[in-house]
């Protein structure tokens, strides 16, 4: 009977709530197109945060420093092997140039060739992919074997053995670098490809009529744009480090160019008598490369969908 009792409430216990419809249909957290909330969430990853910064700094020096010290082959032979000091920040070589200005020149060419080598793989890359993964059937088993067969030689002896044959230089150096660095990506481009050919948008273009280079163009790479964007940073630090072994073992960038890769050298040769020409260059390479590599890894965290929250 208590309990009946505590159950039966005067109407007047109760207060109704009115209906609010602007309220009701007001969105909690703001609609956000795709590229801003991979934005918002590569923001809050502080480490690739600060590669981007490390890697923007770098850029600005590379392009504006050998403006700012155009002399990077005057010689100074009264001041050679100079210790770093007010003057010369890096210190001077052999020959008495300045180490600082050699540095600043050998990052915009090591940066040059890293950039070009992975946008033309990537531009290579995207289109052979795009097309074997969309042709799918004999032409994708061709153009696959032809793939395999190009991954299965080092990419090393293919660089050296067009080095060699072809005049040294930085064109050279690109194109040789260039010949088989697109496999990766063509491969990584024609798995997204097979998975998203099938969806019902890519049908429905097929029925209205449009033509493969529009699909593959307008809808299939669009759609991998993320992946595909992930793999291009993390390529260029590999070629970074390519262009430095190949000119540190002298097939690379000659003097009197400088790059960080024949810098390394040059300071091997002095080692352990003048530390400051080999660390220094050293420092750059693995600096740099480091910061790409991070921010790859939180750029991959920022695209990928699986982590939005």
């Amino acid at each position: 009977m208590i309990m009946e009792a505590n159950l039966k409430l005067a109407a007047d216990a109760f207060e109704r709530v009115p209906k609010d419809i602007a309220q009701s249909q007001a969105l909690v957290r703001p609609s956000l197109t795709y590229w801003k909330d991979a934005w918002r969430r590569l923001k809050k990853n502080k480490v690739a945060m600060v590669c981007l910064v490390f890697i923007g700094l770098i850029a600005v020096i590379a392009i504006a420093g050998p403006i700012a010290f155009p002399n990077y082959r005057a010689n100074n032979l009264e001041k050679t092997f100079a210790e770093p000091d007010s003057v010369n920040w890096f210190g001077t070589d052999d020959l008495g140039r300045d180490q600082f200005a050699r540095v600043l020149r050998g990052g915009r060419v090591s940066l040059f060739i890293g950039v070009t080598v992975s946008l033309i793989s990537l531009t290579i890359g995207i289109i052979y992919g795009g097309l074997s993964g969309y042709l799918g059937g004999w032409v994708d088993d061709l153009m696959m074997r032809i793939v395999d067969i190009l991954i299965t030689i080092p990419d090393m002896v293919i660089l050296i053995l067009l080095l060699v044959v072809l005049d040294p230089g930085i064109g050279t150096l690109i194109l040789a670098m260039s010949v088989t660095g697109w496999t990766g990506m063509a491969r990584l481009v024609r798995g997204q490809v097979l998975q998203i050919k099938e969806a019902d948008f890519v049908l429905v273009s097929k029925v209205l009529g449009a033509g493969t280079f529009r699909i593959i163009t307008r809808h299939l790479v669009p759609n991998a744009i993320g992946i595909i964007i992930v793999r291009l940073m993390m390529s260029i630090p590999g070629v970074i480090f390519s262009e430095a072994f190949l000119s540190y073992i002298g097939l690379g960038v000659r003097v009197p160019e400088a790059s960080w890769g024949n810098l390394a050298e040059a300071g091997a040769q002095q080692f352990p008598n003048h530390l400051y020409m080999f660390f220094i260059p050293a420092a750059f390479i693995m600096f740099t490369m480091l910061a790409f590599n991070l921010f790859g890894d939180g750029l991959r965290d920022a695209l990928d969908p699986k982590m939005r929250k």
